[in-house]
C-alpha cells in the first residue's frame, strides 16, 4: 500500500479519486460526512468542500492488498468452527455468535499465534463458557484499512490448522444426557427437595433429564441403588460423600465391582471433596455436601463438560485449578439455570 497526503489547495483537482480515506470527516459543526474506510469518489467532491480538514490522508491499495471488511470475512470464516455463525462486517469487525445453546472451545494457543501477526485481532469469550444460542462467542477485526494477502493467508493457515476441529473457535452443543443421584447422608426432607429441585433446573438447562434420585443410607441398599443408575444413565452422581474418606461404603464397592479411578479431590471451591470413577463408559461422582445446594460448585463445571459430550479425563480436572476458586466472579462459567439464583 501507498500513503499519502493531500493539502487543501490539492484537493481542487481530482488526484485523491480511487485513494481510500485514512481518517473521519466532518464538517464544520461536527457532524461526521464521511467516515474513514470510504473509497473516494468523483461524487465526494462536494462533501470534501464542506469538511472540516487542513489535510487528507490517503492511502492507495496496491496489488494484493486485501481490505478490511472482506479480510475480516475471509479471517472469520477461517476461525469460526462447528457451532459459531457469522454476521456481516460492521465497521471493518466479524461478529462470531453460538449457533446454538452449548460450551465455548477456544484452541488458546492458536489464538495466541494468530494475534502475534501484525494487523490481525482475534478475541473469544473464554474457553469452557457455556452460552445460548445467538450470544456473542467471539469478534475478528482488521486493524489497518488493507493487509497484503500473504498476510492474510497466514493468519487463515494457522486457523486452519487448530485444534478443536480445525477451528480457533467452537461451540460444542449439548447431548440430552439422563442423569440420576444416590444421596448417602442423612438430610431432612425439605433439603432432599431443595437438591432434587436443582438437579432438574440443572439436567433441563443442558437438554437433559433427571432419571432417578435414590436416598439410600445403608450401603447394601446405596449399592445396588448405584449399580441401577449405572446401567439407566448416562452420569451418575453420589452425594453426600467425600474423597478424605478412601474407605467410604461406596467408593470400596466401586472399585469392588471394577470402577476405575479417575481422580480424588478436585483443584476447586466449593467441590475439592469430589471424586471420580468410571464404571464401564459412565462416570460416577462423588459429590460432597457443600455441592448438593451450593449455588455454584465444581458439580455445575463438569455437568457443562459431560453434556457437551467431553471426557472428564485427568488432564481436564487438572487444569480447573485455573479459575477454581468459584466465587460471583466466575460467574461466566455457570450457566444461568431457570428458576435459579443465577439466573435472577
Amino acid at each position: 500500500m501507498r500513503l499519502e497526503t493531500f493539502s487543501s489547495p490539492d484537493m481542487r483537482g481530482d488526484g485523491w479519486i480511487g485513494a481510500i480515506l485514512c481518517h473521519d470527516l466532518v464538517d464544520h459543526q461536527g457532524h461526521p460526512v464521511l467516515l474513514k474506510g470510504r473509497r473516494l469518489e468523483a461524487e465526494d467532491a462536494a462533501t470534501l468542500a464542506r469538511a472540516r480538514l487542513r489535510e487528507l490522508h490517503l492511502l492507495w491499495p496496491e496489488p494484493g492488498d486485501v481490505d478490511e471488511d472482506a479480510a475480516a470475512l475471509r479471517l472469520a470464516k477461517a476461525v469460526a468452527g462447528p457451532g459459531v455463525s457469522l454476521h456481516a462486517p460492521v465497521a471493518s469487525q466479524v461478529r462470531l455468535s453460538s449457533a446454538q445453546r452449548g460450551l465455548v472451545g477456544v484452541n488458546a494457543a492458536a489464538l495466541s499465534q494468530i494475534n502475534r501477526i501484525e494487523g490481525i485481532t482475534v478475541f473469544t469469550v473464554p474457553d469452557g463458557m457455556p452460552v445460548e444460542r445467538g450470544q456473542t462467542v467471539a469478534g475478528v477485526k482488521i486493524t489497518p484499512l488493507v493487509i497484503p494477502e500473504q498476510t492474510l493467508a497466514e493468519a487463515e493457515r494457522l486457523s486452519l490448522e487448530a485444534a478443536h476441529s480445525a477451528r480457533t473457535v467452537m461451540v460444542r452443543g449439548f447431548s440430552p444426557l439422563r442423569v440420576a443421584a444416590v444421596v448417602r447422608e442423612a438430610i431432612g426432607d425439605r433439603a432432599l427437595l431443595q437438591f432434587e429441585t436443582s438437579l432438574k433446573q440443572r439436567a433441563a438447562w443442558f437438554g437433559g433429564s433427571v432419571q432417578a434420585i435414590d436416598h439410600a443410607l445403608q450401603r447394601r441398599e446405596a449399592r445396588e441403588a448405584v449399580l441401577r443408575a449405572v446401567r439407566e444413565a448416562d452420569l451418575v452422581l453420589v452425594a453426600g460423600v467425600a474423597s478424605v474418606d478412601p474407605l467410604e461404603d461406596t467408593w470400596r464397592d466401586l472399585l469392588e465391582v471394577g470402577a476405575s479411578v479417575v481422580r480424588r479431590g478436585l483443584p476447586v471451591h466449593p467441590g475439592s471433596s469430589y471424586w471420580l470413577a468410571r464404571l464401564g463408559d459412565v462416570p460416577v461422582v462423588g459429590v460432597a455436601s457443600c455441592g448438593m445446594l451450593s449455588r455454584r460448585s465444581a458439580l455445575d463445571l463438569l455437568l457443562a463438560r459431560c453434556f457437551a459430550g467431553e471426557a472428564l479425563d485427568p488432564e481436564f480436572l487438572a487444569g480447573l485449578g485455573h479459575g477454581g476458586l468459584l466465587g460471583p466472579w466466575e460467574g461466566w462459567r455457570i450457566p444461568r439455570y431457570a428458576g435459579t439464583t443465577e439466573a435472577r
